[in-house]
């Protein structure tokens, strides 16, 4: 029940991040905690909720959101092989790849379906991206220990 009340809480919290900071995911931090729990269920439920929100409301056009989560799954996973993945650096590096596939993302889908980018805007919401991350991951991993009541 602790889990679930946690998780509500955080897709509310994370919403409410999303609309304060443009083009931040706030769901990227959630969703890094699910792959460190190791967790399948819960990661596949999150996972669904982050996808279905983000074509809902996200600003991305549609079918984006999957190929941006496929990409953060991957770059999870290939950064794995190298760190640890609960390390704090492997974080900051995992951070920044996302700010630089999201930019690439964003430039394939806008040249496929003939969007106007402002490029100066994309370049500062993957560095906000890159910079907010690990700092987000910190914070829910706290809050999730802390409820957890596991120390660490």
């Amino acid at each position: 029940m602790r889990n679930l009340a946690w998780w509500i809480i955080y897709l509310i919290a994370a919403i409410w991040l999303q609309k304060l900071i443009p083009g931040f995911d706030a769901m990227i931090p959630g969703l890094i905690l699910c792959l460190q729990e190791r967790q399948r269920q819960q990661t596949l439920l999150v996972l669904m909720l982050s996808i279905f929100l983000q074509e809902g409301v996200g600003t991305l056009p549609f079918g984006a959101s999957i190929m941006w989560y496929g990409f953060v799954f991957a770059s999870f996973y290939v950064g794995g092989w190298f760190f640890m993945a609960e390390n704090r650096m492997f974080i900051i590096i995992l951070s920044m790849s996302l700010a630089v596939g999201r930019v690439l993302l964003l430039i394939g889908i806008g040249e496929l379906q003939t969007l106007p980018l402002d490029t100066q805007a994309l370049l500062g919401q993957c560095v906000a991206q890159a910079a907010l991350t690990p700092l987000f991951w910190l914070f829910a991993g706290y809050t999730r220990r802390r409820l957890s009541g596991k120390a660490g």
